[in-house]
Parts: C-alpha cells; structure tokens; sequence
C-alpha cells in the first residue's frame, strides 16, 4: 500500500478541488438516504390508497400500531427524517394544490439535488486526478533525463517509454476516472448503514452476520488481480521491445532477411502478453458473478428473517420496505467498491513500477562542495585514469592525457582501444574508476554537472534532430534566438544554403530523426548547433567517419571554423581528419601507446605509421 500513499501525495498540492469534491460526495451519500426514507410516505400515503390488499394490512398496521412496531420506530433517525420530511413538506403545501403532489415534489427535489452534487463532486475529482497524474508525469520523465548513463543503457527503451505512458494511464484510470467512485460509494454505505442499523438494529446485526462472506472473495480476487496484472505490463514491455528493436533496425532486418524470424518472435511475446491477459481478465470476470451470488443468497436469508420478525409484529411492514431499499442500495456501491479495489490493485502494481524508475538511484551526481566552471586557463588532464563499463572488462588502464587550452588534440587507434570511452568521461556521463580528471587542476567531480556541461559542446557520429525547427535545432535549449548569430553559425557549417532551399528556410520541419536531410546535412546542422553554443571545450567523437568523401570534406571544413580558438578532443578512425592537430595520441587496449604530430608519427615505425599505410596515407 506504499505505493498508493505516494500516488494520493501528488494530490496534496490539489486538496482545494478535492474539498469540493469531498463536499459533493457527502452530499450525494446524504441525499441517498433521505431519498430511501422518502420511501415510506410514498409507500403508504401515495401509493397506500388503492393498492394491494399487503399495502392495506400496512395502513391498518401504522394506525393500530403494536409496541414492538412503534418501539422500532421510534429512534432519532427517523424522527429526524419525519421532522424533515413534514417541515419540507408544509412549504411545499404552500406551493402546489395536495399533500400528495408536495411529497412528490420533494423527492424530485432531492433526486435533483443529489444528482447536481453528483455531478459537481466527480468533476472535482476527475480535475484533480488529472492534474495529479500530470505532476506525475513531469517527475517521472525528470527522473528519466536526469539519470546516469549507466541506467539508461542497461534499461530497454520500450520498457521505459511503457512506464511513462502505459504505467502511468493505468494510475490515470484509477485516479483520475475511478477513485472518486471510491470515496462516494464509502460515504453512501456508511450512511446508509449508520440509517439501517438506527431503523432495525436485530435486522442489520443479522446482515453484517452475513459481510464477512462478500468480503472474503472481494479479499481474495484482489490479490490475485494485483499479481496477474503486474505479470501483464511486464509482458507488455517485453513485446515493446521486440517492436522497438525491429523498428529501429528495419534496415538490418530486411537486408539479412529476416523479417520472418523477427515475426516469430514478435508472436512469442504477443502470445505470452495475450496468455498473461486472458488470466488477468479471468480473475476480473469471476469476481463479479461470485461477488453477486454470494450477495443475493445474503439478501434472501435477510428477507426469510425478516418474514419471522413481521410475523411476531416485531417490525412493520414499512420499515421493512425501506430497510430493504437500504440494503440495495448498498449493494450497488458494495459492487463497485470491489471493482474498485481491482482498478486499485492494477494501479498499485503500476505504481510500484514507475516509483521504481523514479527511485533508482543516480551514479552522476553534484557532490555537496561542488564549484561552478567558469572555463579552461591551462589544461584538461586525465591522470591516470581506468574506467571499465563491466567490472571483470577494463577499457580503461592506467590512461593519461593533457589537453592544452586552446589546443586540438585527437585520438585514433583501432576499435576498441578506448577512444569513444575517453570522449563520454569528460562530459562525466560515466565517472572514473581509478585516477580522476581535472581541469585546471580541480577534479570534475568537484564541479557542478551543470556548469561542466554549459562549457561543453559535442558533435558525434550518431547525430541527433529533434522533430522541430531548424531553427529550433541549431538554437536548441534557448528560449529567445539571436537571429543573426543564428545564421552565422548556420553559414560557418556550410548548412545555410540547403536551409535556404526549403519553402519556409529555417522554420522548416526537421523530422523525426532528421530523416529528410542527408547525412552530411545532418552532420552540417549539428556543428552549427555547436557553433551557436560558442562552447570553450569542444568533443567530436568520429563525426566524419559516417559521411562519403564529398559529404565528409565541406563537413571537415565546417569543423575547422568550429574548432578554431577552442579546446578540442577529437576522436576519429580516419587518420586524414586529424593530420592538422595540435597533437595526435594513439591508443590501444586503453592505454596511450604513442603521441606527436603527423608528420613525426608518420615518420616513425609505430602503430600510427602501420593504420597510415593501411588507409593509405603517405604524407
């Protein structure tokens, strides 16, 4: 039940509409029970005259009256409902022509009043559920962007983007939909017990002798309704992936061919998700026709008994006659309070599983004397650091490096060697397992994330467009654009002029992923995006090696104006991108094998000069 106490957390900030709704639903709860009480006047005084011979016993019985009948009358609820009725019904008097026509004019009053508060009480609720959810929501997704590497990658993305969206309806369907019903259907039964037990106390022992045999499978169905529905999301998120996956890798899938076995496994994971439904929705099928069995034998057991208490003239026939509406009327609320409590059990084992996206814990964090980073005077450094992704894997070993402000330096080895690894360190999307990273002499880990990163600019092979603007790309995280530096930066990665091509230029779409632009198009928009951060340290991580010849060298001419007067990493397999550096380090099994420029590396007979001759590369 944790997790239901978190999710009703979200609703504090909203206890306003809540109050309303909690005043609408007391309101109804009410307005049930006088309408229930109106049953007797309208029993006996409007339908009495004239009905069946029972009705008549029954006036003769109200007139003569036994002890035991007015004995059982005689309480303060229902002296309190007479005095209202009667006081209700001298003001209607007043109004229309008959005794009858006011009694029935106040039961449509009632029934109005109840259904407007009714109305009014969900409305409150859906308002506030709604909002909750999307609070929710909000936190759900800052867990997500705030996250460390290492969790992002270990999680599958279907399974993921299901927490936010499927998880999260599931909560929306209880709260939002379903859990005003929760608190109306319990005020109705409270009050509507609180006027049987004050009508016919004997009566109302004897069915709550009976409660305990609804309850038990209400009990039962729950915990099974719980368990089969968090066996339903986890196969859920399993077919998510396998969708996620074939999507993303079309290309892959239909070159190798393979669009039959990816169909087969697609299938497996429809049939388990299938498989874990149909039980789920056995259970939700089986509890309401217990639930009513189970109820209506209770309620034929309490009309038998209450035939043996009529019969000793220990209860009169119209207090039976609204008892008995009482007990009904309970009934329908008992009913939906038990599919409630299922709604409730589906809502739980999602929030147990969102809540456990939202707590778990975070490797990349500010530590508490953290400094801003105002810039790069001397150097970055890398002292001897060792980094592995699985702890019996090391990529890292015993690795160092200076990065003169102001100065480019590149790394190229063979894959593996640990280059990409060096770039995503400095960002600190990973951190260090041994040695550390400065800059200017202060460890990373002493500066705050968000300062570190505000003097970072990246550029990688992967490139990412956001489904916006060129615009809003290029400028991308700022509110207000500077349309001139804007354009700037766009004419400095050589990407003005095919913007320019397009009818709306640069307020048009990019598309999804950027897919209407060529790779180096692409490549082009993500350097001026760079460009407009004007950042004081520069990452790019093989930003070329994806692009043909023609694409790769406007492409390495954007990347010059980038690089000029910033401090630069540059990681690369193409020797040729890198022959103007400042300073080249080869890198093999993560650790530094040689360094200089290109002209002393080709010049040697090292690992450099060997990749060089295999590329090609003679001068």
């Amino acid at each position: 039940m944790r997790a239901i106490w978190r999710l009703l957390g979200f609703m504090r900030p909203h206890a306003g509409w809540i109050g309303v709704a909690v005043v609408g639903m007391v309101g109804v709860a009410l307005t049930s029970v006088l309408l229930v009480a109106l049953l007797v006047p309208l029993f006996d005084e409007v339908l009495g005259q004239g009905a069946s011979s029972t009705m008549l016993q029954h006036a003769q019985a109200r007139q003569e009256g036994s002890a035991a009948g007015t004995k059982a009358l005689d309480n303060p609820t229902v002296r309190s409902v007479q005095r209202f009725i009667e006081s209700s019904r001298a003001f209607l008097r007043r109004q229309v022509p008959s005794d009858k026509a006011a009694l029935i004019a106040l039961a449509f009053l009632v029934l109005v009043a109840k259904n407007a508060l009714n109305y009014f009480g969900h409305y409150a609720f859906y308002r506030a559920g709604l909002a909750a959810i999307k609070d929710l929501r909000d936190r759900l997704f800052d867990a997500l962007v705030g996250q460390a590497a290492r969790y992002l990658q270990q999680q599958p993305t279907a399974v993921l983007m299901s927490r936010v969206t499927n998880d999260v309806e599931q909560i929306r369907a209880f709260i939002s939909d379903t859990f005003g019903y929760l608190f109306q259907d319990g005020f109705t039964v409270l009050a509507l017990l609180v006027y049987v037990l004050s009508l016919q106390l004997h009566l109302a022992l004897v069915s709550l002798l009976v409660a305990p045999a609804i309850v038990w499978p209400v009990v039962h169905f729950a915990r099974k309704m719980r368990r089969r529905s968090h066996q339903s999301q986890e196969r859920l998120g399993e077919m998510n992936t396998v969708l996620d996956e074939v999507l993303k890798g079309f290309r892959v899938v239909q070159a190798f061919g393979m669009e039959r076995f990816e169909a087969l496994r697609f299938r497996a994971a429809t049939r388990q998700h299938f498989r874990a439904n149909v039980k789920a929705r056995k259970v939700q099928a089986l509890s309401t026709p217990v639930v009513e069995v189970v109820g209506g034998a209770a309620l034929l057991a309490l009309t038998l008994y209450a035939a043996t208490l009529i019969e000793r003239g220990a209860m009169t026939l119209g207090v039976f006659t609204s008892f008995l509406f009482a007990f009904y009327s309970m009934y329908g609320p008992v009913k939906r309070l038990n599919q409630l409590n299922l709604a409730m059990q589906m809502a739980v084992a999602s929030g147990e599983r969102v809540f456990a996206v939202m707590d778990a814990p975070v490797d990349i964090v500010d530590r508490p004397a953290a400094r801003p980073l105002a810039g790069v005077r001397d150097a970055i450094r890398f002292e001897r650091v060792a980094f592995a992704y699985q702890a019996d894997k090391p990529v890292l070993r015993d690795f160092s490096l200076t990065i003169p402000a102001g100065k480019v330096v590149a790394l190229v080895g063979p894959s593996g060697a640990g280059k990409s690894t060096v770039a995503q360190l400095l960002p600190r999307f990973w951190d260090v397992d041994a040695g550390r990273i400065s800059i200017d002499g202060v460890d990373l880990r002493d500066l705050t994330l968000a300062s570190l990163r505000a003097q970072l600019g990246l550029v990688s092979q992967e490139t990412i467009l956001f489904n916006t603007t060129f615009r809003a790309n290029i400028a991308y995280g700022q509110e207000r654009v500077d349309e001139e530096r804007l354009v700037a930066a766009a004419r400095a990665a050589f990407a003005d002029e095919f913007i320019r091509e397009f009818p709306r230029g640069y307020d048009t779409v990019a598309g999804e992923s950027g897919l209407m632009l060529s790779g180096g198009q692409r490549q082009r928009i993500a350097v001026a995006r760079a460009l407009y951060k004007n950042p004081p340290i520069l990452i790019l991580d093989e930003a070329t090696s994806a692009l043909d010849a023609e694409a790769e060298g406007v492409v390495q001419r954007a990347l010059e104006n980038l690089m000029r007067g910033r401090t630069t990493l540059v990681i690369a397999h193409r020797l040729a991108t890198v022959r103007n550096a400042d300073t080249i380090v080869v890198m093999e099994d993560g650790r530094m094998v040689e360094q200089g420029t290109h002209a002393t590396l080709l010049a040697g007979s090292g690992l450099y000069a060997r990749l060089a001759q295999l590329q090609g590369i003679t001068e």
